[in-house]
């Protein structure tokens, strides 16, 4: 091979490298805002089964009352009723993906209660999730409450 067929060649590689790499990340990104989307769905229905698998044993949660939390805490809270969502309305997410790690910021519309409180309201919301065993895990989540929300 010259010169010239080893330059395309190693440009052909690196372009279709890129495209990969952009389309993984737009496929993660995807994948992201449809499990925060159902984890939203899991926290109205109750259902703490599908929080436990999407939710790592060294999760941690500041809510939007500023208590801290781990993921028995939180689990238990959905047990007893103490925590009780009627609707939990997702926008305005934004995910970055750092290889294994994913950040998602958004806004959610809620209605409930939040550890025996009125939790009626906007909140801003950053969650972090972890890539482990091939399954995305949320490992910390921190909750805002938005005083005035537009």
């Amino acid at each position: 091979m010259n010169r010239r067929n080893i330059a395309f060649l190693l440009a052909s590689m690196l372009s279709l490298a890129v495209l990969l790499s952009v389309a993984w990340a737009a496929s993660a990104e995807e994948e992201l805002k449809k499990l925060e989307t159902d984890r939203a769905a899991a926290v109205v229905k109750g259902d703490v089964a599908t929080l436990e698998k999407q939710t790592s044993d060294d999760y941690t949660l500041i809510n939007m009352n500023g208590q801290m939390s781990d993921k028995s805490q939180m689990v238990s809270a959905f047990k007893s009723g103490q925590t009780k969502l009627t609707s939990d309305e997702l926008s305005d997410m934004k995910v970055r993906v750092y290889g294994n790690t994913a950040v998602i910021t958004g806004k959610a519309d809620v209605k409930g209660t939040l550890g025996g409180r009125d939790a009626t309201g906007q909140i801003m919301f950053t969650r972090v999730y972890v890539k482990k065993g091939g399954q995305w895990q949320s490992v910390a989540f921190q909750q805002t409450r938005v005083s005035n929300p537009n």
